[in-house]
């Protein structure tokens, strides 16, 4: 947190109504242990002994196995660096590729793809009540659902693979993501074709549910 608004919080007196901080608000969701200095003022109503954010401190394990794993590499900062932004242009020109795929943001190591509901440039794009379905299907075998499908697309369709969970991101649209993790780096590190393989299996998966979204709504999977 930039140092002006800590101390703007800091000074400011804590939110209200206190039923904010109950087990229906932030409560349920952070207790006074995760809360920066600045929010000190806040503590005594998230105050609980019995109560441990055991997620957040998986989270970090997680993270500090990570960065142990790529100190141990022996890759320099501007050499990871420079694989995150090598990565990133791969899987952006695979979705940009594609007809119905769209590489809409791409921040570091990750790719925000929206979904075209005709294919075609100016058309409408997949919701995020549509996306969710699609975030579904990504990681099922749905080939069978699809009788009109190539042999290409079959065996894309057929694929499991796994996403980023949909984003609301706009009116018009909602994304997914493929995302760049310690462990795909490290892979893409030691063997950048093989982790580019697994990338486009994925992204020809999406491509095949966007082309065949309405039969696979239809099919009620």
């Amino acid at each position: 947190v930039p140092g002006s608004i800590a101390a703007k919080l800091k000074a400011a007196s804590p939110p209200q109504p206190a039923t904010l901080y109950g087990q229906d608000g932030l409560g349920a969701f952070v207790t006074d242990k995760e809360l920066s200095p600045c929010l000190d003022g806040w503590k005594p109503m998230l105050k609980r002994a019995d109560a441990n954010n055991i997620g957040l401190a998986l989270r970090w394990e997680a993270g500090l196995a990570g960065m142990e794993a790529l100190a141990a590499s022996g890759k320099s900062d501007e050499e990871r660096s420079a694989a995150i932004a090598e990565w990133a242009k791969n899987v952006t020109d695979m979705v940009n590729a594609e007809q119905f795929l769209d590489a809409w943001c791409v921040e570091r190591s990750i790719v925000s793809i929206r979904v075209s509901k005709s294919g075609g440039d100016g058309g409408e794009w997949r919701s995020m009540s549509e996306l969710r379905d699609l975030f579904r299907w990504v990681s099922a075998d749905v080939s069978g659902a699809v009788p009109d499908a190539n042999a290409e697309e079959k065996e894309a369709l057929s694929k499991t693979t796994f996403i980023g969970q949909p984003v609301d991101v706009s009116e018009t649209h909602a994304i997914v993501r493929i995302a760049l993790g310690v462990e795909s780096l490290l892979s893409y590190l030691k063997d950048k074709d093989a982790t580019l393989v697994e990338d486009k299996t994925t992204v020809a998966k999406l491509a095949a549910i966007g082309k065949h979204f309405e039969t696979l709504k239809e099919s009620g999977l």
